[in-house]
């Protein structure tokens, strides 16, 4: 598969989580109140011409004529090596064009970052999502007891070098930062970026 099919099928990938997180109400905004697209158009009067999205959300707290945040989603595919500083110095320029005010941007990758690129996501509010390759997921069999089930496996520990670490491996196939926060779901960063921004 070459690079451009393996990048559409990664976006892909990602736009039928999103899709399937927001339909069944679990990303906190209620279906009635956003909206899902991919590979949308959004007007830069920098390029006099439009910024394609590989995914966006658009979330309308007051009216369905404009949005009142657009939360875009750059999806990454770099099965080998780490996102470089100058892919997101150039999504949050995008960003910018977009609607600096009303626009909240997070890169979705199944790879890291380099420590340039993290520490420049994080100054930037760029939220960071790692979807770890299935090869990458350790499955473990677990008996379930009420022990069990009252503990969390999660460590928050785990999130940074698994945005940061290409080999990463986790029985946890989800990771994401963002504003100085680590979530362990879509529900939990699109719940902070509402409140944060609502």
């Amino acid at each position: 598969m070459n690079t451009t099919a393996k990048g559409t099928a990664f976006e892909a990938r990602a736009h039928e989580v999103l899709a399937s997180e927001l339909k069944n109400e679990r990303l906190w905004a209620a279906p009635k109140h956003a909206e899902i697209f991919r590979r949308k158009g959004y007007f830069s009067r920098d390029r006099n011409k439009e910024i394609i999205t590989d995914i966006s959300i658009e979330l309308y707290f007051t009216s369905r004529k404009e949005p009142s945040l657009i939360w875009v989603f750059e999806c990454k595919d770099y099965s080998s090596g780490r996102i470089p500083i100058d892919d997101v110095e150039e999504f949050h320029a995008k960003l910018e064009q977009i609607g600096q005010d009303k626009t909240k941007g997070t890169i979705v990758t199944n790879s890291a970052l380099e420590g340039s690129a993290l520490n420049y996501a994080r100054s930037k509010g760029i939220g960071l999502i790692r979807l770890l390759p299935d090869d990458q997921i350790c499955v473990l069999i677990q008996f379930i007891t009420s022990y069990s089930a009252e503990r969390s496996t999660w460590n928050a520990d785990e999130v940074m070098p698994a945005l940061s670490n290409p080999g990463h491996q986790s029985e946890h196939g989800f990771f994401a930062a963002s504003d100085g926060y680590l979530f362990d779901s879509w529900y939990s960063m699109l719940s902070h970026v509402l409140k944060r921004n609502g």
